[in-house]
């Protein structure tokens, strides 16, 4: 059985989160402008800004919970119309009258890589609140450790506190970056196959080579770290990018 063309579940649940992931992050950016007060200590350490972007984040799993379950309950009640036995005979109806109405995989494929993608996206936010947590206590026993109380400590503090940075986000990259894979073998895209391992490639740079950014603004030590930024564009923009390129090239995902 296979869905109609119109019916683009599984991009639109994709978009939507990661919509609702940009919507998140730039919320997360303002915070740290309106409710950073010490400008010796990292925001990281700051509990208010940790609050808001935790709760947040909360609300951004319950919203990516919602949008997969009402896709996947569309596409549970619009599959249970044909009896169990009949699907394959329905398939076939479909390719041989309808070929150009009806979606690139079957019904099934898309409910499978539906679920994939709401476990995937569901998990990465979790991960995030886990991982924010343990690296907020790292950061806490870093700081007194080396508290910023001059510019030779400040230096010091950020460079330890970039260069450790990216272990916050392997898992979630992993996660991603998987999705993307499993989804380009459904679909049998080798496009996506080699952009995965494009990515995969760039990160891994990043997290061994590449050095962070660090910009002096005397008041406060900025620095840049590229597999944040890799991981936060892949999350966002990244999956936006996805969606697209799925509701374009594929009928009916």
């Amino acid at each position: 059985m296979y869905l109609n063309t119109r019916k683009h579940y599984l991009s639109k649940s994709i978009c939507l989160s990661a919509c609702i992931g940009l919507l998140s992050q730039c919320l997360n950016a303002m915070s740290r402008f309106f409710f950073s007060s010490n400008l010796s200590e990292p925001d990281m350490l700051n509990s208010t800004i940790f609050v808001f972007n935790i709760s947040i984040q909360i609300i951004v799993i319950l919203l990516i919970a919602i949008i997969f379950g009402h896709s996947l309950k569309q596409m549970k009640n619009i599959m249970s119309i044909v009896m169990e036995d009949d699907v394959e005979k329905m398939g076939l109806l479909q390719k041989q009258y309808i070929p150009d109405g009806i979606s690139t995989l079957k019904a099934s494929d898309i409910y499978s890589l539906l679920e994939i993608w709401a476990s995937i996206m569901i998990f990465i936010q979790v991960m995030s609140i886990v991982s924010s947590y343990q690296y907020k206590r790292f950061v806490s026993d870093l700081y007194r450790l080396i508290p910023m109380d001059t510019f030779e400590h400040a230096v010091d503090f950020s460079a330890i506190y970039n260069s450790t940075h990216g272990f916050k986000y392997i898992g979630m990259f992993s996660a991603l970056i998987i999705g993307i894979f499993v989804s380009a073998v459904f679909l049998k895209d080798r496009f996506l196959k080699i952009l995965s391992v494009i990515i995969t490639a760039v990160f891994i740079l990043a997290f061994c080579i590449f050095q962070m950014i660090t910009f002096d603004m005397e008041i406060k030590i900025i620095s840049i770290v590229w597999t944040s930024v890799i991981y936060h564009g892949m999350e966002t923009i990244g999956l936006l990018l996805f969606s697209f390129y799925l509701a374009k090239h594929y009928k009916g995902l």
